[in-house]
């Protein structure tokens, strides 16, 4: 039997909210939920027990037992602390609710390998040391409600993609895009889908991976946004254009959403 390390392969992350009452969540909730992985130091708990019930009788010296109250045992996560960055912290503070998602094989769609705890931060703390060790501090969790336990991995979504279109043919000018909020450089009428992905990628909220671009050049032809890695299989909000396009007639530019993600 094929045997691996938890290392490198089980994935653990936090979502504020699953919409399905059995705990389980979609692909798009398990996308957009804080990685943890990455920053953990030590697991403790994230195992439910059952309270078995001594049940002798007079006729035998052997005590049964009969299944009882299942109970969670505390739980906890040990995280290396940023020297800088304070994301997971505020992330998991005292008292927040959410759910604690563990892929004990890894992002596997369909595998029956994943684990979800509904939870609430009892506790976060620093642990002070003179030791030579990393700086580290510790989030205690409450498992309020019965884990969903050994439910399949979510299958990958659709991925969603948008197209930039210019019409009017213009000679000259640019255009940016706007995507939640955050608004790219100018872009160039004549851009290539190389300088389009380039400039969503300089944007806070889209890492590079996170698009990629098709078609082109403009303004002759489209170009396609494939939206990926953070956003893969989500349904994004669509980008919005503002056209300082100039020649031509009544040059223009709009994204429309040709596949919806998620």
């Amino acid at each position: 039997m094929p045997r691996f390390s938890r290392r490198g392969r089980t994935k653990i992350l936090f979502a504020p909210t699953i919409a399905s009452t059995a705990y389980i969540p979609t692909r798009a909730e398990l996308s957009s939920a804080t990685k943890l992985t990455k920053a953990i130091a030590a697991v403790d708990g994230f195992t439910l027990e059952n309270q078995t019930i001594d049940t002798p009788d007079l006729e035998s010296t052997f005590t049964s037992k009969i299944q009882g109250e299942d109970q969670a045992s505390d739980s906890t996560l040990t995280f290396y602390e940023d020297d800088t960055d304070s994301v997971l912290e505020a992330a998991l503070a005292k008292g927040t609710s959410g759910y604690i998602i563990i892929l004990r094989k890894g992002d596997v769609p369909g595998s029956n390998s994943m684990d979800v705890y509904p939870v609430t931060v009892a506790s976060k703390s620093s642990t002070i040391t003179v030791d030579n060790e990393s700086a580290k501090w510790m989030a205690k969790f409450v498992i309020t409600d019965t884990p969903a336990l050994d439910v399949a991995v979510p299958v990958a979504g659709a991925d969603e993609v948008q197209t930039v279109t210019i019409t009017g043919g213009p000679t000259g000018g640019t255009f940016t895009l706007t995507f939640s909020g955050q608004t790219t450089s100018g872009i160039a009428y004549n851009a290539a889908a190389s300088a389009v992905q380039s400039a969503l990628e300089a944007l806070s909220n889209i890492n590079p991976g996170d698009v990629v671009c098709a078609g082109g050049a403009l303004p002759t032809t489209p170009v396609t946004v494939t939206f990926g890695g953070q956003y893969d299989g989500t349904n994004v909000v669509q980008m919005t254009a503002t056209s300082s396009l100039t020649g031509g007639t009544s040059p223009a530019v709009a994204v429309t959403t040709t596949t919806p993600g998620g």
